[in-house]
């Protein structure tokens, strides 16, 4: 197939360039004792204290998941003991009992969500049908990064309610608390401090941050078929983010062909570094595009890390438009102009559309989709841009709405 640069899409490519701009910034997590919520756009850093909570319950989502605070040292172990089992627990031999962290891959997979036996098993409780109520079913023993142990049931979600109960290991100085939903608002998580025995608001609400730079723990095999949680230091995506690496090209090009987008919260991670010995080295040639709920893309890649200090560089830029060179691929949208009508992309090769990008004359996101009919009634009247994906290639295409 041959190759062409289309004089429209170097306009744009023109348009994009003019207001893209590198930024040089750093981020420092004070030597790992802080996460910093990061905000791509506007470059605000809200900075916590790493260490103010044990465990936070999921708000936004379905999944119900609970974490721990594993970069605080809090371990968390499955108990053989069901929550009827409750006053009968006993802790004894729980050194052999099996240790559970918190997914490296999804937020709603916390270190209370593991070993499901079925989809309606959520490790701390049951997903009830009828009465979408989740019940507890397990007790788990937690150890707090101060030493102490606790004995920890997650009684129900009911309601946007949940409702939880620790003591110590013989059943003294037992707890009963409860978190609502609607006193978390905006944040993916509500905190609690089993230590301070107190609810923690750290979190910046969900639509202020981007990037949250912190501390996480990993799984590693030692041999033998064991494994052993480490922690390393890193970045983790916010919900609804997505993330493309992009390796063996130089960190300047913006090329986003071919590259697969995904959401696992640590795409971009700590393996962009490594450790020689005496100091840490990175990927010099790797990228990673973010793009955000939004539709905005921005391009990251960083330039060293030195004590829990991350230096990185961030550009906005327009991902699939701002390629010098697209394969051909011909498309016809009618009617255009259009007046309140649906414009229909028909392709003339044998080609399926891959997305349909609408972008207005000051090339801002307008729309995404992947649909061949675009709905014109809500767009008001101007020039609009249209990138065009398919299985075959690409295309920009102006639109005007009368």
């Amino acid at each position: 197939m041959r190759r062409i640069t289309l004089s429209l899409l170097v306009a744009v490519m023109a348009l994009v360039s003019a207001s893209a701009q590198e930024v040089n910034d750093t981020v420092a997590t004070s030597s790992n004792m802080n996460d910093v919520y990061y905000n791509l756009h506007t470059g605000e850093k809200t900075t916590v204290d790493q260490d103010n909570w044990d465990i936070a319950f999921e708000n936004k989502g379905f999944a119900a998941s609970i974490l721990i605070n594993g970069q605080k040292g809090v371990k968390l172990y499955s108990s053989p003991f069901a929550a009827e089992d409750w006053s009968k627990f006993d802790s004894t031999g729980f050194g052999a009992w099996p240790t559970t962290i918190n997914s490296a891959k999804s937020w709603s997979a916390g270190a209370f969500n593991q070993n499901l036996v079925d989809d309606f098993d959520l490790g701390w409780g049951i997903y009830n049908v009828q009465t979408h109520k989740i019940s507890g079913d397990s007790v788990f023993f937690i150890e707090l990064a101060s030493g102490a142990f606790k004995k920890i049931v997650i009684n129900e979600l009911a309601g946007g309610v949940y409702k939880f109960t620790y003591a110590d290991a013989d059943g003294s100085n037992e707890k009963s608390k409860e978190l609502k939903k609607s006193d978390i608002g905006d944040q993916n998580f509500g905190f609690y401090s089993i230590e301070n025995e107190q609810f923690v608001d750290r979190e910046p609400h969900t639509d202020k941050w981007d990037l949250v730079f912190t501390q996480y723990e990993i799984s590693i095999p030692i041999g033998g078929g064991m494994t052993a949680n480490y922690p390393v230091s890193g970045v983790k995506i916010n919900k609804n983010v997505e993330v493309a690496q992009r390796d063996g090209m130089d960190v300047e090009k913006d090329d986003t062909a071919g590259l697969a987008w995904n959401t696992n919260i640590t795409e971009i991670g700590s393996d962009w570094k490594s450790w020689s010995g005496t100091e840490y080295t990175y990927a010099k040639d790797r990228v990673y595009f973010v793009r955000l709920q939004n539709g905005q893309v921005w391009k990251l890649y960083f330039t060293k890390y030195s004590g829990g200090t991350h230096y990185f560089v961030k550009e906005k830029i327009q991902a699939g438009v701002n390629v010098k060179e697209v394969e051909a691929v011909r498309a016809k949208m009618y009617p255009n102009p259009a007046n309140g009508q649906v414009v229909t992309i028909q392709l003339e090769d044998a080609a399926t559309i891959e997305s349909v990008t609408v972008y207005n004359s000051a090339m801002q996101l307008v729309n995404r989709q992947v649909s061949s009919e675009i709905q014109t009634a809500e767009l008001a009247t101007g020039l609009y841009y249209i990138s065009i994906e398919t299985t075959k290639g690409s295309t920009v295409q102006p639109l005007i709405i009368k």
